[in-house]
């Protein structure tokens, strides 16, 4: 007599219940923490901005040599770049200024995609300092310098100058990002990125900040009076650490700022003029504003495009973490991408 087979036992249903609950949890987690609920938010932005009912430029005006010490013209000759970075500096910061050079913004070529960085300041407060940077200028060729006192109270027309001037001597780059000097940026990740997109126009990429409410304490460096912004609160802006705009949406911002009273945070001031152009910011968790996160190769080496707060004795060490694609994390890691990263910029922080 043949042996009787038992069929399969099939798993509960409190196990079937519990695996998708899990599931569904951990989407959630995802969509609320891990950036998803905000990229998605920022795609429906444009027809909510309040603008000029479309995106338009009219004609910037362009900055002429004379607003310049170092205005280094030929910087972008013989062929313009996919990717322009142009990192705030100060004059002083010739420290991040090297750790930079020697790490990401040394390289010619990221992703496939050619690329150049350069340095923009204003003027020093003494004579000794500024013959310092003319040294400087003529050793790499990356200093871009305005006519105007470095002072925290000028980031605005300094970020106004660094976009003026490449609209002006690097106007076939198809990107511009702007970047400050202790941001860690992973060059190749974020090239790849952006030439994947299927229409390079219009962009304005980074980390959002929404409805912001102005500064009203006269005391404070941040001051917004109501005389310069009546409104509550400021529009959806990308964090000034690091964002990216396309070479249309360049000149978008630009041909805005004669429309647009001047704030002195210089990433609200961006936002306001593309608002005013009618370029919608779209958010990625993949750049992470003010956020430091802890050094960490899978973070660092493919998840996050950028990282603030890297100094100078950090910046190698992250550069090294950027290997060949597919090297940095764990298909888990991958999986859990910056929602990974954000539990350990949490962890960091207890």
């Amino acid at each position: 007599m043949a042996p009787r087979l038992c069929p399969p036992r099939r798993p509960s249903a409190w196990l079937l219940r519990g695996l998708l609950a899990g599931l569904g949890g951990l989407a959630l987690v995802s969509l609320l923490v891990g950036g998803t609920g905000e990229e998605l938010l920022s795609w429906s932005l444009a027809p909510f901005l309040g603008g000029r009912g479309g995106f338009q430029h009219v004609d910037p005006p362009l900055p002429g040599s004379d607003s310049f010490l170092l205005p280094n013209v030929e910087g972008c000759e013989p062929r313009a770049p996919f990717l322009l970075v142009l990192v705030a500096s100060a004059p002083g910061h010739s420290a991040q200024r090297q750790a930079v050079r020697a790490s990401w913004g040394g390289i010619r070529w990221a992703g496939g995609y050619p690329v150049r960085t350069f340095f923009a300041l204003g003027a020093p407060g003494s004579s000794e300092e500024q013959t310092r940077l003319e040294e400087e200028s003529q050793r790499h060729g990356d200093l871009v310098q305005g006519r105007f006192a470095d002072t925290y109270a000028n980031l605005t027309l300094k970020t106004m100058m660094l976009l003026g001037w490449a609209a002006a001597h690097c106007p076939g780059a198809a990107f511009v990002v702007k970047v400050d000097d202790d941001v860690f940026l992973n060059l190749p990740a974020l090239a790849r990125h952006l030439g994947a997109l299927p229409s390079p126009r219009r962009l304005y990429l980074g980390r959002i900040h929404w409805w912001v409410q102005p500064n009203r304490d006269p005391g404070s460096r941040h001051h917004v009076p109501a005389s310069t912004y009546p409104a509550r609160a400021f529009p959806p802006y990308c964090s000034g650490t690091a964002y990216v705009l396309s070479s249309d949406a360049v000149l978008g911002v630009l041909g805005a700022t004669p429309h647009v009273p001047p704030v002195p945070l210089e990433d609200v001031y961006v936002g306001l003029c593309a608002r005013w152009s009618g370029l919608a910011p779209t958010h990625t968790a993949r750049m992470a504003g003010s956020t430091h996160y802890p050094m960490d190769p899978c973070c660092y080496g493919e998840v996050l495009y950028s990282v603030h707060q890297v100094g100078p004795q950090a910046m190698g060490a992250a550069w090294a973490m950027v290997g060949g694609e597919g090297r940095a994390c764990t298909p888990l890691h991958r999986g859990l991408g910056v929602l990974r990263c954000k539990v350990l910029a949490l962890l960091e922080g207890l």
